[in-house]
């Protein structure tokens, strides 16, 4: 099966970075600023769409302290830090002086990319139907998204494609083992969660609170035997 949607989000994604990189200079900072608010805003209501799908309240709880707990645990997000920090000195990317607020926003942005719910759930619903509308209706909003961080981060953000890529192309093709085990409810809750972390991407964007996302990422995972068990047992 062809792995169109993702092609597709990730070319917009490419191109979208490309085009804010270029224009970067000749957009007011007050524009720029504006702009990641109401990509912020958009986040937030995603997120909440998203929520409100939820089967098993316990469940999702449960996950995300789990995950969170996890993710604190083992520092995700300073791992994940370093590790960009240190490719895009590698590879020579002129950082500004103030790193770590850069560093920061560029998290956000590789998370919103590689680890929104919608984009995990569109890879999943691609592989499982060949159905990429949801990945596609997500790449319109990534072209626009990409070239008003694109303005902020530069051409580095060029590289968020390759985690994107791998990532999405990683659930298209588990989709089709793990579903069989997959119940609707399951899914639901699969999907609050991945709501939840969009919710808490837009506060980081708008800039309204930082709550790390990548040291919650695990709950994805976790959400599903929580959810199992719930729906067995109660």
């Amino acid at each position: 099966m062809f792995l169109k949607g993702i092609i597709i989000d990730c070319c917009c994604v490419l191109i979208g970075t490309n085009i804010g990189s270029i224009i970067k200079n000749y957009i007011p900072s007050h524009i720029k600023q504006s702009m990641n608010v109401i990509f912020g805003i958009a986040a937030i209501v995603i997120g909440i769409v998203s929520m409100i799908k939820l089967n098993s309240l316990p469940a999702v709880i449960l996950a995300l302290i789990l995950g969170a707990l996890i993710g604190e645990i083992f520092s995700f997000d300073k791992k994940i830090k370093s590790f960009f920090q240190h490719i895009l000195d590698k590879l020579n990317f002129n950082i500004p002086e103030d790193r770590d607020a850069y560093m920061h926003f560029y998290l956000i942005v590789t998370v919103t990319f590689c680890a929104s719910g919608t984009n995990i759930f569109g890879a999943i619903n691609e592989g499982l139907t060949g159905d990429f509308t949801i990945l596609l209706s997500k790449a319109v909003m990534d072209i626009f998204a990409s070239t008003i961080f694109a303005a902020t981060l530069g051409f580095s953000m060029n590289l968020i494609v390759i985690p994107q890529f791998i990532i999405l192309t990683g659930f298209f093709y588990l989709s089709q083992f793990i579903m069989p085990f997959i119940t609707q409810n399951m899914m639901n809750d699969f999907i609050s969660v991945g709501g939840i972390l969009t919710f808490v991407l837009g506060l980081s964007i708008a800039q309204i609170k930082h709550i790390s996302a990548i040291n919650l990422l695990p709950a994805l995972i976790i959400i599903w035997p929580c959810s199992k068990f719930f729906s067995i047992f109660f």
